[in-house]
């Protein structure tokens, strides 16, 4: 079936960013980021732990290109301009004989160690001592979940369409309509060329469609929209950095004693309707 790869070959991307089993890029980006936010203490490491998990994301999507955040058509320049990254850790980036995505892993993992190692643990938020070890496990895992995404990108750029997919599916699309024309003939008479030239035209179209898909993630109108993506997660952690102290304002112990502790009650309504019948008595024969 023409454009049968193409599908399929953006269903497996959709599935490693949104349906892996340990969860998507953004859910689990989101995540570190609330946990970053909601645990450490250091404003200056949690500044910098957000800006490497927005940069992060912008990392596989230039690895899932086959490109550089420095590349003409990467994201980096972009990104020291909006503050996300200086000019030298773009550069040390760059030179580190890595996946991005993984330089940036690392720098969360190092951001972690930096806040363990403050003395008399100032490094977190006041009245989790006793979470330490569940806060660094969490962590941990959440990381870990980011390098299996990493290893899912990587297999589905490295396992793109062969080569010969468009010469295949152009000689049978030939080949098709050739045989097609002489068994119609035999039915429709002199409508054959019409009924064949508007048969094939729709399908060079599915044909065109799945060349243009073969690479999914370029910047072609029917590639994967990747942008979106990085610019969703980057707006929602940008958010959860700014209701960082609202949270903390409306948690406090000030803000609870202004309020008069009593149950949530409220009417239950049925999203459908239930008939009132009387209950009916049985008698054993």
């Amino acid at each position: 079936m023409p454009g049968a790869g193409s599908i399929h070959y953006d269903f497996l991307f959709l599935n490693v960013i949104f349906l892996c089993p340990k969860g998507d890029i953004i859910s689990k980006s989101l995540d570190l980021g609330i946990m970053n936010r909601r645990w450490f203490d250091d404003a200056e490491l949690q500044n910098q732990m957000s800006r490497f998990i927005v940069v992060y994301s912008y990392a596989c999507k230039a690895l899932l290109r086959g490109q550089s955040l420095t590349h003409e058509e990467g994201d980096g320049s972009a990104l020291v301009e909006r503050g996300l990254l200086s000019q030298q850790e773009l550069d040390l980036m760059d030179s580190s004989p890595s996946w991005q995505p993984f330089f940036c892993l690392e720098v969360i993992r190092a951001i972690v160690v930096q806040c363990y190692g403050i003395p008399d643990m100032k490094g977190f938020k006041p009245g989790t001592s006793k979470l330490q070890a569940q806060i660094f496990r969490n962590f941990d895992n959440n990381i870990k979940d980011l390098v299996t995404l990493i290893g899912n990108c990587v297999r589905i750029r490295a396992s793109g369409l062969p080569a010969s997919y468009d010469a295949i599916t152009m000689t049978s699309f030939i080949a098709f309509f050739l045989l097609a024309s002489v068994v119609w003939s035999a039915a429709i008479g002199w409508m054959t060329p019409i009924v064949v030239f508007f048969a094939s035209v729709i399908i060079m179209f599915l044909i065109l469609m799945g060349t243009k898909l073969v690479d999914p993630f370029g910047l072609d109108k029917v590639d994967i929209p990747m942008e979106c993506f990085c610019a969703t997660l980057e707006a929602q952690m940008q958010a959860i950095d700014e209701r960082n102290d609202v949270i903390s304002e409306v948690t406090s112990s000030a803000a609870r004693s202004g309020l008069k502790s009593r149950r949530v009650l409220g009417k239950r309504q049925a999203t459908f309707h239930i008939p009132n019948e009387k209950k009916k008595s049985f008698k054993l024969a």
